[in-house]
C-alpha cells in the first residue's frame, strides 16, 4: 500500500486510511522548531510527519516538499528509532521503488549539505536554495 499526503496539517483520517503502509510519502515543509508557522500556513512539520508514520505504521516512509526558505536539516529523522525507515526527497527526484530501501544511506551526506548551507545563510537570512 502506498500512501501520499499533499500540503497539509496531520490527518487521523489519513493514518487510519494508511495502516500499515509499505510506503508513506508525506510532506514536511517545515522543521520541527517551526510548528506556528507550519499550523498557520496548513503544513506539517518534520515531527508531525514522523508521528504520522509512526501511528500509521508505515513500514518506509519518505519526507519531501521541504521549504526553500529554511535550508535547515531535518535531525529528528537520523534518530535511531527511524534508522532505515526513513528518507528524503527533494523536486524532480526519482527513484525505482525497488531501491527505495537504499535512500536512509544518502542522509548524512544530505546532512552535511544542509549544515554549509545553514553555515553560509547564518550572516544573510534572504538567501534561498534552489534546487
Amino acid at each position: 500500500k502506498l500512501v501520499y499526503s499533499g500540503d497539509t496539517r496531520p490527518c487521523s483520517e489519513l493514518v487510519s486510511a494508511g495502516k500499515g503502509a509499505s510506503l508513506l510519502i508525506h510532506e514536511a515543509t517545515f522543521d520541527s522548531d517551526l510548528s506556528t508557522e507550519a499550523q498557520a500556513k496548513k503544513h506539517s512539520t518534520v515531527k508531525e510527519a514522523l508521528q504520522v508514520a509512526t501511528e500509521m505504521e508505515a513500514h518506509f516512509t519518505i519526507l519531501t516538499h521541504f521549504s526553500q526558505r529554511y535550508p535547515k536539516f531535518a535531525t529528528p529523522i537520523l534518530r535511531e528509532e527511524f534508522a532505515g525507515k526513513v528518507a528524503v526527497a527533494f523536486d524532480f527526484m526519482s527513484i525505482p521503488l525497488s531501491r527505495t530501501h537504499r535512500l536512509p544511506s544518502l542522509l548524512p551526506v544530505i546532512q552535511d549539505i544542509f549544515a554549509a548551507l545553514v553555515d553560509e545563510d547564518d550572516s544573510n537570512d534572504t538567501n534561498y536554495v534552489t534546487w
